[in-house]
């Protein structure tokens, strides 16, 4: 694995049409020989890969002879040129390189069985989809709250008779893995055959009917406090065309309490709420400690809901138990077995059992949670000249610090943290994180980006070398790994330096696989 994200099927469009990659962090795995109309067919591909590599224990070489039709992952060669490919029917999948020796050609089969079963498919929403047979809708400019309640309230008849059509409403809220946690619901039930609708929150929105894409193609300012009131109100007039009879599962991007809840209450009134679990972030419109955080949570969960928290604090599950009993509704709390002990994110993915639980549906087999936990485990991007792990999408210091507990033990590393200027509160909590981690001897230096990096490096009790967010960020990450410590990105993602900085990352990957195939 090379990223917190771990492997994901990205379920995209180009000129040719649909297909899919398997990208294991940011490095290509696997990819597809076939395209396919639409979004929905690329999953069921995906669908299809993962199935056949559930019935494989090995590799085959190409002398070998497979039962016609049986799964079997193959290494071939031509020449002194060896790949390795999935075959069952007809192809399901080829290596994204070719490889210079059998044996490496085999590990990279044996990875793709590794981290493929517990994959998420993630599929890219945008313009480039307008072939889609959804067409998208757009969202238009908010323009203020009571507007926009009053615009929903007038069409409330018509949106009431949505709700009840709807035999199970469930919305996936909290801090860290909302996004994970509603992709990995939306697979589990899209797999079962079930009626869904899935709403995805993030740069690009978007609706999965089914596996296939609904585009929400916004218009005006991008605004993310508001985003799910704007698009919900336009979102209203579209669920007649969209409409499932099964499942609606919808991520709650509210990042006031008000908000929260009124996309909870007056939106989608959900059967059950999800709560991924508390963090320390948005202190600066959600409360400034986990208690005012874990109370901002309960206080939106709608009259009569029952809540699947995935928080594994005591204290802080017996206060939100209260809060929503009061409320009353129900409220469980997710069990993480031993064998998931101290994983990362192990809490979401029983989550998931716990509402198909609470929904007397099948339970998960044991293997295929063991997959998806094992999918979102990290580990460092080896490149040449060092290691770098990009956790900066990880925006709270809990988590990040768990990631570094995983990946780094008591080795010390180099920390680089990237600030945004509408972020105080978390910029501060960084500062003060970087200090507990001096204090223990894991990090001599650091370097921070972005603006107002004065004020953070003063804050700091250790050198910082600051950079701004107009540097050339493959210079950084070069003067970084020539420290010779292992390099963790924190803070945020949201910049185009970060975006620079990915791409950086991911050609140095590149770099690194070519030499290996040389």
């Amino acid at each position: 694995m090379t990223g917190y994200a771990g492997a994901t099927f990205e379920v995209y469009h180009d000129a040719g049409g649909w297909g899919w990659r398997l990208v294991d962090g940011d490095e290509p795995v696997a990819v597809t020989r076939r395209t396919f109309d639409s979004a929905g067919a690329a999953r069921d591909a995906v669908d299809d890969v993962r199935a056949a590599l559930a019935d494989i224990e090995h590799v085959a070489f190409d002398e070998t002879d497979p039962v016609a039709g049986d799964p079997a992952l193959l290494v071939r060669h031509r020449g002194d040129i060896y790949e390795w490919t999935l075959e069952a029917e007809s192809t399901l999948a080829v290596a994204h390189h070719t490889y210079t020796s059998a044996d490496r050609a085999a590990a990279a089969a044996r990875r793709l069985a590794d981290v493929a079963i517990g994959a998420l498919p993630v599929v890219f929403a945008g313009s480039d989809a307008e072939h889609d047979p959804y067409e998208p809708f757009e969202v238009g400019v908010f323009d203020g709250l009571r507007t926009v309640a009053a615009s929903l309230l007038g069409r409330g008849r018509r949106h009431r008779s949505f709700l009840d059509r709807v035999d199970t409403r469930i919305v996936v809220s909290g801090i860290r893995g909302k996004s994970s946690t509603t992709r990995r619901l939306d697979d589990v039930f899209t797999r079962r055959g079930y009626d869904t609708l899935t709403k995805i929150t993030g740069n690009r929105p978007h609706l999965l009917r089914n596996g296939d894409l609904v585009p929400i193609e916004r218009q005006g300012p991008r605004t993310t406090l508001y985003e799910n009131i704007r698009v919900m109100r336009t979102f209203v007039d579209e669920l007649d065309r969209y409409s499932p009879e099964d499942v609606a599962i919808f991520e709650n991007q509210g990042i006031t309490e008000y908000t929260t809840r009124l996309f909870n209450e007056t939106f989608i009134r959900p059967d059950v709420v999800v709560l991924a679990n508390v963090r320390q972030d948005h202190q600066d419109t959600l409360g400034k400690t986990r208690r005012d955080l874990a109370r901002s949570f309960a206080r939106s969960v709608p009259v009569g809901a029952h809540v699947v928290s995935g928080e594994q604090n005591a204290a802080l599950s017996r206060y939100m138990r209260e809060e929503v009993e009061a409320r009353g509704g129900t409220f469980e709390q997710v069990s993480v077995p031993d064998r998931h002990d101290g994983a990362i994110g192990a809490e979401t993915v029983h989550a998931v059992d716990a509402v198909l639980e609470y929904l007397e549906l099948d339970p998960l087999p044991q293997s295929e949670t063991d997959r998806y936990v094992a999918a979102m485990q990290p580990d460092w991007h080896r490149l040449p000249g060092g290691r770098v792990f990009n956790g900066a999408e990880i925006n709270d210091v809990e988590s990040t610090e768990m990631l570094r507990q995983r990946l780094a033990g008591d080795e010390e590393i180099l920390p680089f943290v990237y600030l945004r200027p509408d972020r105080r509160s978390r910029s501060a909590s960084f500062a003060e994180y970087l200090n507990t981690l001096a204090d223990r001897d894991l990090i001599g230096r650091a370097h921070a980006g972005g603006r107002r990096t004065r004020a953070f490096a003063t804050a700091v009790d250790v050198p910082v070398e600051r950079h701004s967010h107009t540097d050339d960020a493959d210079t950084v990450l070069e003067t970084m790994l020539e420290e010779g410590y292992p390099v963790m990105l924190m803070g945020n993602t949201v910049d185009e330096f970060m975006r620079d900085m990915e791409t950086a990352i991911e050609h140095r990957l590149a770099r690194r696989t070519e030499l290996e195939a040389d």
